[in-house]
C-alpha cells in the first residue's frame, strides 16, 4: 500500500485521460473482473463465482488474486495505468477518499444491493452523504484460543492483563507455547497493536492529531509505554523467531495444536473454518488493565468497489453479480468466514465468538485508530517500527520511528476525529 498515495496524485491529475478500455467477451457474453486483494477470502469468492455462473452463463465474472502485498502493488500499477478493476475490495482508508476524489469509484448510493446493507454499518462508509464501498461483513479482533486445551489444563479465560501474562507463565510452565506467532506479516502485528492502541491509549484520537501537528510527540502519548510493553512480552510468549513465521504459518502453529492461542482478526477465521480441526476454538477480548477497561475493536471488513468508467452493457453486468454476491453469496460468505454479517438478514453462527456479544451489546467497541486518519505510507512505517520492536525490544527507538511514520508523510487531507 505505501506506494498508493504517490499514484493517486498523479491518477488525480490525469483522470480525464482515462479511455474506455474495458474489452467484452464474445457470443454474447460479458466478462467482468473481480479483482482480490483479501487472499484468505480468495476460495469462498471463487465458489459464490462458481455458483453465480450456472445461474448467469452469459455473465463471465474472473476473480485475479495474488499473494499478500503483490495484490496492493499490482492493484496501485493499473491504477496508475487507467486499467482499474471492474469489481475490487477495498478498505475503509485515506487511499479510499483519494480514490473516490479522483472520480475511479462508482457512487452505488440507491442501488438494489446497497440497500442490502446494515443502515449503522453503511453509514461507516460514507463519503459526502453517497455509498462507494459495499461491506459484506464487519470484523473483531481477538485471542482465539483451543477450547479443548482449555479445559483439559484448567485454564481460566483472563479478564485483565495481568492475568493474561499469568496464564502464559503457567502455559509456558506446562511445556505448550502460549501464542503463535506471524509477524512476517506484517499485518498481523500490526492490526492486533491497534487493538492495543485502542484499549491502552484512552485519547488517541486527539494525541494523533497533536503528533501530526508538531504538538507533541509518540514518546508523551498516554498509554503508549504499556503498548510497547505488550508487544515486547507477547514476544516472550510466542514460538522462536516470530518474524520468520507468516500468517499461514501462524494459522497452522494453532492448528496443529503447538500452541494453545493466537491474536488475529475474524477475517482469519475463514482459513481455520476450511481446516479439519481436532478441537473447538472460541475468542476472547485482548484484555485492558481492569476488566472495565476491555473493549472490542471492529469495523467493516470485507467489502467491494466497483469502477466508475465502464460501458453500459457490462455496468448491467456488474449490478446482476453485486444483487448475488450482496444475497446468496453473501449467505455462503458469513455460512463459511462465521464474520458478523454487514448484509441486513443473514446471521452468523456465533457461538465460537459468544465471549465478545457482550461488548457488541453494550457499545463496547471502537474502530481501527488508523482508519481514516494515516495514510498508507503512514501505517506501513508504521509496520516496521512495530517489527524492529519484536527484534530488539528497543523502546526508544520505537517511539521515535513510530513518531517519524506519523509526521514524515504528513496528517491526511481528511482527518476523522
Amino acid at each position: 500500500m505505501k506506494k498508493m498515495m504517490a499514484f493517486i496524485l498523479v491518477v488525480m491529475m490525469s483522470i480525464a485521460l482515462i479511455p474506455e478500455c474495458f474489452a467484452e467477451a464474445g457470443d454474447g457474453v460479458v466478462n467482468v473482473e473481480f479483482f482480490q486483494t483479501t487472499y484468505s477470502q480468495a476460495e469462498i469468492i471463487d465458489q459464490i463465482i462458481a455458483d453465480f455462473s450456472l445461474i448467469h452463463p452469459d455473465i463471465k465474472v474472473t476473480q485475479i488474486n495474488l499473494p499478500g502485498d503483490e495484490a496492493d502493488t499490482v492493484l496501485a500499477n493499473r491504477i496508475l495505468n487507467h486499467d482499474v478493476p471492474d469489481i475490487f475490495n477495498y478498505e475503509l482508508s485515506q487511499t479510499l477518499f483519494d480514490m473516490i476524489e479522483a472520480g475511479i469509484l462508482r457512487d452505488v448510493s440507491g442501488t438494489a444491493y446497497a440497500d442490502c446493507i446494515d443502515a449503522a454499518v453503511a453509514n461507516q462508509c460514507m463519503y459526502n452523504d453517497k455509498l462507494y464501498l459495499l461491506p459484506m461483513s464487519v470484523n473483531f479482533m481477538g485471542v482465539f484460543y483451543n477450547v479443548e486445551m482449555f479445559e483439559a489444563h484448567g485454564w481460566a479465560i483472563p479478564q485483565t492483563l495481568d492475568e493474561l501474562w499469568e496464564l502464559c507463565e503457567t502455559i509456558q510452565g506446562e511445556g505448550i507455547i502460549p501464542f503463535a506467532a506471524g509477524d512476517k506479516s506484517g499485518s498481523n502485528l500490526a492490526h492486533w497493536v491497534q487493538d492495543v492502541i485502542g484499549v491502552y491509549c484512552p485519547n488517541y484520537i486527539e494525541d494523533f492529531y497533536s503528533v501530526f501537528n508538531g504538538n507533541m510527540s509518540i514518546a508523551d502519548m498516554e498509554g503508549i509505554e504499556d503498548v510497547a510493553d505488550i508487544v515486547i512480552a507477547r514476544t516472550r510468549y510466542c514460538q522462536e523467531d516470530p518474524l520468520g513465521y507468516g500468517t499461514d504459518d501462524q494459522i497452522a502453529l494453532f492448528a496443529n495444536q503447538e500452541t494453545a492461542m493466537y491474536i488475529n482478526g475474524s477475517w482469519r477465521m475463514s482459513k481455520l473454518n476450511t481446516r479439519d480441526l481436532a478441537f473447538h476454538y472460541a475468542v476472547f477480548p485482548f484484555p485492558g488493565k481492569t476488566a472495565e477497561d476491555t473493549q472490542v475493536m471492529s469495523s467493516v471488513d470485507f467489502a467491494v468497489v466497483t469502477a466508475a468508467d465502464v460501458s453500459p452493457e457490462k455496468q448491467v453486468a456488474i449490478d446482476t453479480f453485486l444483487e448475488y454476491l450482496f444475497s446468496d453469496g453473501a449467505r455462503y460468505f458469513i455460512e463459511v468466514s462465521n464474520a458478523p454479517s454487514a448484509v441486513t438478514g443473514i446471521k452468523p453462527d456465533t457461538s465460537s465468538y459468544s465471549l465478545l456479544l457482550p461488548y457488541f451489546e453494550s457499545g463496547r467497541i471502537f474502530g481501527m485508530p488508523s482508519n481514516c486518519r494515516w495514510t498508507d505510507a503512514t501505517y506501513s512505517d508504521y509496520t516496521a517500527a512495530l517489527q524492529n520492536l519484536v527484534l530488539t525490544g528497543e523502546k526508544k527507538t520505537f517511539y521515535e520511528e513510530f513518531n517519524d511514520a506519523l509526521t514524515d508523510y504528513g496528517m491526511p487531507a481528511v482527518y476523522i476525529h
